[in-house]
């Protein structure tokens, strides 16, 4: 018969078990904390460094282009932008006496300081493929005028399409900015350039080559409820051969055609001697005509820091009438040759995909310690505004400008112009002093400083 052993824990068997319990219970507890712990740590990390990928994608909401103290505002994730932009043109101006208009009226001599220009508007992009731009312009002569109002596709790879209001290219010194001149005033070409129209213009662009077209309306009512409207189009071509670090060679044409319904039919041609502050000493005359064709050509050539430039342009009208009576077609042209050196050595900067030159950027500006940028400007300009054929003495006058400007930081300049202004015409006119005395021509002195402040 088997005996029956009965197992029975002694007390110290128990106490061991009870306090290996006690640890065992204890250290699953610590490394469940630890476990814990580190799975928090490492939620954290990554989100850490969704936010780093995430802010490396984006861009920063404002910026500083280099030079420009204009901020630009920039969407989250870099597509869109605004940008202020403007011009200010503050002008004293010395002229003698002339005789301007087409009644050769005497005008005083002026000796003011005047604001040319005070211009302000915001351009940028959205959707990375539209630009847009409006312009505003403050004068304080008359009321605010709207510059530009218009949207610009760049979704092409050589092409971009305008629509709106805006200024259409005709010519080199008239397609560029105002703010980018040798001189105070552009040349009597000018009178030839288009007014700003709505409508829509295309931009085909190669590396040194472009062709533009565009179509613009101009439209409103006048004293007497008619609406005058001028349909304009537009086309300019431009190439530039030659284009290295020591030489540039930039040749052009341009076209225009401009078409008046029966309440816009009156044209009228008039220039100033190279400012803005006497009124024309060469003009037309009011006359009509139901269209006009205007042909330009320009040539530029720069070796480094010496640039010169000159334009020849033609305008030739329909059938012209005067006070209701048919006198033929008219032709009247203009043109201008200019050289600038640039003595501190930098060079004009040119955009070969729109056929226009921007002044130089000073190497050592005042606010780096420097002396900032020095060049020297002469200009001969040329405006021939009779026909005799067709009955129209508007008079002949030539422009020599001498020029200095000082560029003393990438937005801040100051220019100083003297221009003496010869003028002929073909009808003589009483002198205001001496009504018994004709006369055929003057001639004038006109002093000009400008301090422009661009961004």
């Amino acid at each position: 018969m088997m005996n029956k052993h009965k197992f029975t824990a002694s007390p110290v068997a128990l106490a061991v078990s009870a306090t290996l319990l006690c640890f065992s219970t204890t250290a699953m507890a610590s490394d469940a904390d630890k476990i814990n712990e580190l799975e928090e740590r490492l939620n954290q990390l990554e989100i850490e460094l969704i936010d780093a990928k995430d802010a490396a994608k984006k861009n920063d909401r404002v910026q500083f282009k280099s030079g420009n103290p204009s901020p630009e505002f920039v969407s989250q994730d870099g597509q869109s932008t605004m940008e202020f932009t403007g011009r200010i043109q503050l002008d004293y101006v010395n002229a003698d006496a002339f005789y301007t208009g087409s009644k050769r009226e005497y005008e005083g001599g002026i000796n003011e300081v005047d604001f040319r220009r005070i211009r302000f508007g915001v351009e940028g992009y959205f959707s990375n493929v539209w630009k847009y731009s409006l312009e505003f312009d403050f004068d304080g002569h008359s009321e605010v005028e709207v510059k530009d109002a218009n949207v610009n596709y760049r979704g092409f790879e050589n092409s971009e399409i305008k629509v709106g209001f805006q200024k259409f290219g005709f010519g080199l010194e008239a397609t560029g900015s105002s703010s980018q001149l040798a001189f105070l005033e552009r040349a009597s070409t000018d009178t030839f350039s288009p007014d700003r129209a709505v409508g829509a213009s295309w931009l085909y662009k190669g590396d040194n080559y472009n062709f533009t077209l565009g179509y613009g309306v101009t439209a409103l009512i006048n004293d007497d409820d008619e609406n005058e409207q001028q349909d304009v189009v537009n086309s300019r071509f431009t190439i530039a051969p030659i284009n290295n670090s020591n030489h540039l060679l930039h040749l052009g044409a341009s076209a225009l055609y401009t078409k008046s319904n029966s309440a816009a039919d009156e044209t009228r041609y008039r220039a100033r001697p190279n400012t803005k502050a006497t009124s024309r000493i060469i003009d037309t005359g009011k006359f009509n005509t139901k269209s006009t064709q205007h042909y330009g050509i320009e040539a530029a050539y720069q070796h480094r820091n010496f640039l010169v430039q000159g334009e020849y342009q033609i305008a030739k009208t329909d059938e012209l009438f005067i006070k209701g009576d048919a006198q033929g077609k008219a032709t009247f042209d203009a043109a201008y040759v200019q050289a600038v050196y640039t003595l501190t050595g930098e060079s004009w900067r040119y955009g070969g995909k729109k056929g226009t030159f921007k002044t130089v950027k000073p190497e050592n500006a005042i606010s780096a310690g420097g002396y900032g940028a020095w060049e020297i400007a002469a200009r001969v300009d040329m405006a021939d505004f009779n026909d005799t054929d067709a009955g129209i003495y508007g008079g002949k006058k030539t422009d020599y400008v001498i020029g200095l400007n000082w560029y003393l930081e990438n937005n801040l300049k100051a220019q100083f112009n003297y221009v003496h202004t010869k003028a002929d015409y073909k009808n003589g006119f009483e002198d205001h002093q001496d009504p018994d005395i004709i006369l055929y021509e003057q001639d004038g002195n006109i002093f000009q400083a400008r301090l422009q402040y661009a961004f």
